[in-house]
């Protein structure tokens, strides 16, 4: 292979930048390279792959599944090239220790600073990587050493990424808008959500558990009583709009105050806590695991 044939930062700067505005010219104003330039990057580095990242046509462009599984390669490898040019640039006595995290929603970076501060105490040099990306995405790389540890909820053992620690048992609720006359219940019943316009999160990016509840109210729903989303802060925007109300493992510090959350009949809930690999020989990882469990024993 020719040498300059071989994947460099700028095809990867190209691909994320158009993977993250799914349109080629903002792509080129984000990277401040002409718009050709974008085009002639993406098509070397899918020669190079042997594979096409993007569908493209006149109107739209948007991620093959090729394309989809090699995003989070794409950022670690950039991440990892920018770290280890920092310690070239920045060379110390005390090399930081990297420690990476995973998370799937924005919002669970909520309790991310009192456990980054604490964490630092015990490990002075540490240097935090936090990563939120899709379900998969973040299973794939806390299997290839991509990531130290995820926050998630418990999966069934054949599609478990690691060894999981639970930190909190997290209730399944109904999640209403302030203004709602269901938020006065103490509790909530299927039947009570049978004329209710729902904001629904789609497979992969829900809990089986919500998954299944979801599934029996729907039989009596009409499709144009169901809005379909991808992601947490979606459902919860959606919500928040008055445009329909929403089922959800409910973890209390990452509550919205505009919002109302009543637990369903049956007291429902799934563990939410930390997925791992190993603790053999990894006090960092020991130490955090600590610091999370007195955390999370407060709620």
């Amino acid at each position: 292979m020719e040498r300059g044939n071989l994947m460099n930062t700028i095809q990867l700067q190209c691909f994320l930048a158009v993977a993250e505005n799914l349109n080629f010219a903002r792509a080129a104003e984000e990277i401040h390279i002409t718009q050709p330039a974008v085009t002639h990057q993406i098509n070397s580095l899918e020669n190079e792959l042997g594979v096409k990242l993007f569908k493209r046509t006149t109107r739209s462009v948007s991620l093959t599944t090729d394309g989809f599984r090699f995003l989070s390669d794409a950022k670690k490898i950039l991440n990892d090239m920018h770290i280890a040019k920092m310690r070239l640039v920045h060379k110390e006595e005390t090399e930081p220790v990297i420690f990476s995290i995973g998370c799937h929603t924005s919002r669970e970076l909520i309790f991310f600073p009192d456990l980054l501060k604490k964490i630092q105490l015990f490990a002075p040099s540490i240097h935090p990587v936090i990563k939120t990306l899709p379900m998969r995405a973040l299973n794939n790389l806390l299997q290839t050493d991509g990531i130290d540890i995820l926050f998630s909820f418990q999966e069934n053992e054949k599609t478990a990424p690691g060894k999981f620690v639970e930190l909190y048992k997290a209730p399944i609720v109904c999640v209403f808008p302030a203004t709602h006359p269901l938020t006065f219940a103490k509790v909530i019943h299927i039947e009570d959500l049978l004329s209710e316009q729902l904001t629904v999160q789609e497979p992969p990016n829900t809990h089986p558990a919500v998954f299944t509840l979801q599934s029996q109210i729907l039989q009596n729903h009409n499709p144009s009583d169901m809005l379909f989303c991808e992601s947490y802060e979606a459902a919860i925007t959606l919500t928040k709009a008055e445009m329909g109300i929403t089922i959800l493992p409910d973890i209390i510090p990452i509550r919205d105050p505009a919002l109302c959350y009543v637990p369903f009949e049956g007291n429902i809930s799934v563990p939410y806590g930390i997925y791992y690999k190993t603790l053999k020989n990894q006090p960092l990882i020991k130490k955090f695991i600590t610091l999370a469990k007195e955390y999370f024993s407060s709620f």
